[in-house]
């Protein structure tokens, strides 16, 4: 019998291949959509607020964040200290968000089939406490 965590290994590879067919006709890359997300649900932030969310390195995010520059998506503004660069998303930005979060949760939605909101609940609160361990 797998254990929960060869379980989580399994469920991985398969989800992320999925999610990048869904996102592939957007030109746009897992990591991408992620840091749009972050961006659009949790407001602007530095490399480096991204960077420990995602437990990276900061340059990841700095050459992630560089090719959504390129591609309009986000632009950068100093904070209040100027070695701090806050990204933000621009209006082409937010559409691409808009559309991407439809697909996504499609995509999602397909595979919580015949889960209930209970079970779903469940596993969140069994990762967040995995997520505080493992940061410990």
């Amino acid at each position: 019998m797998y254990s929960m965590f060869a379980k989580f290994k399994i469920f991985h590879r398969p989800y992320a291949n999925n999610l990048q067919q869904v996102l592939s006709p957007y030109h746009m890359s897992e990591a991408q959509w992620g840091l749009i997300r972050y961006i659009y649900e949790v407001g602007p932030a530095t490399n480096s607020e991204i960077a420990l969310y995602w437990s990276v390195e900061k340059p990841s995010v700095t050459v992630l964040a560089q090719k959504l520059i390129d591609q309009h998506l986000i632009y950068v503004l100093h904070g209040t200290d100027k070695r701090k660069k806050v990204m933000h998303l621009t209006e082409e930005g937010i559409v691409k968000y808009k559309q991407l979060k439809k697909a996504v949760h499609s995509f999602q939605s397909s595979l919580l089939e015949g889960v209930t909101e209970e079970e779903c609940e469940i596993v969140e609160k069994v990762l967040d406490k995995l997520q505080q361990n493992i940061r410990k």
